[in-house]
């Protein structure tokens, strides 16, 4: 959109990796400083205001590849990322363990975050029939075979129920978790996903508008009782 060439997946890593460095030396008590990096050559560097407080922004890497794992694991405070190849709740534990088992090892700590889908309707069956309607049987097949093609998935790579899974959660919302039922199901398994140690959500629908409130007016409320959100007061309508 800039103009600007993209590099190649490794490289903007490496880019990402020096720019992230160089904000870090401008956060800290340094006043004056240099860099000479592949990327970036700095002299005389001083950057002010510092940050409040002697502490620094809290950093996250959004990344789904190994190498932007592994950038998250090395430099930040969390990570957010989506499990590529299809997501199930035992899929979202072993993501989530395998993540901080890694950082860990490199003798840091590290908050996962992922994204969901929700459909969530007064009844279970309500928004399982919502949930075939608008994901299975109105999804825009094409738009999805596109988006799996840029990505080299094809029918050619997989075989046909892999594809066909796959294919079926690129349709959900462009591959979240699906959370489908009824407010107290919904609910449940938010907290279900909190136990299995993971930091937070993000969450779409089909149509927010419509969908947003009544999220907010029953599930909200229900995960505050359950103790994964500080009361608000007035309904606890408020992200």
């Amino acid at each position: 959109m800039f103009g600007a060439t993209l590099r190649d997946h490794e490289a903007r890593y490496e880019y990402a990796q020096e720019w992230l460095d160089i904000v870090k030396l401008a956060w800290s008590p340094r006043e004056d400083f240099d860099f000479d990096g592949s990327f970036f050559k700095l002299r005389g560097v001083r950057a002010k205001p510092k940050p409040y407080g002697g502490t620094r922004p809290l950093i996250m890497n959004a990344g789904a590849s190994v190498t932007g794992q592994a950038f998250a694991i090395r430099n930040c405070d969390a990570l957010f990322s989506t499990i590529s190849r299809g997501i199930s709740f035992k899929e979202t534990a072993r993501h989530i363990s395998s993540v901080r088992a890694q950082a860990l090892q490199a003798g840091r700590e590290i908050d996962v975050y992922t994204v969901g889908v929700v459909t969530c309707r007064p009844t279970a069956r309500e928004a399982e029939d919502y949930y075939r309607h608008a994901v299975v049987d109105n999804a825009d097949w094409a738009a999805v075979d596109n988006i799996l093609a840029m990505k080299n998935v094809t029918p050619q790579m997989y075989a046909p129920e892999e594809f066909q899974r796959i294919r079926n959660h690129q349709a959900n919302g462009m591959g979240g978790l699906p959370l489908v039922g009824d407010p107290d199901s919904v609910a449940r398994d938010m907290a279900r996903l909190a136990a299995l140690g993971l930091k937070g959500i993000a969450v779409s629908f089909v149509n927010f508008l419509d969908e947003l409130p009544y999220f907010c007016a029953e599930v909200l409320p229900r995960l505050t009782r359950s103790g994964l959100r500080a009361s608000h007061g007035a309904g606890d309508e408020v992200f």
